[in-house]
């Protein structure tokens, strides 16, 4: 019987077929996956996707990092200076950039 550790889908199946001709199933990692923008899906630059880091050694240190890519950001760095100066409202940007606009300070 398999061990109770590997009969969940955490852990990838492989099937080999051993020296004999006998197909037996091989237990295998699986890799992360890459982390993507939470605004347009992008993959972020220069974040690392392996196990057994911490958070500061993945990310690089800047605003939002690990979260939205530079694009977003920066256009959200813009959308809050066109708020503070009074030319737009927050309530007119989309749902999903209220969030962060309100994170910013």
């Amino acid at each position: 019987m398999v061990a109770p550790r590997l009969r969940s889908k955490s852990a990838k199946r492989v099937a080999t077929r051993t020296p004999t001709g006998r197909r037996s199933l091989r237990f295998k990692a699986k890799r992360p996956s890459r982390l993507t923008c939470r605004l347009c899906g992008a993959q972020l630059g220069g974040v690392k996707n392996e196990r057994g880091l911490a958070k500061s050694a993945k990310v690089p240190s800047r605003m939002f990092a690990g979260e939205l890519c530079g694009r977003c950001t920066s256009g959200l760095i813009s959308m809050k200076a066109r708020i503070a100066q009074g030319s737009e409202k927050l309530e007119e940007a989309r749902l999903a950039h209220q969030k962060y606009l309100r994170m910013m300070k």
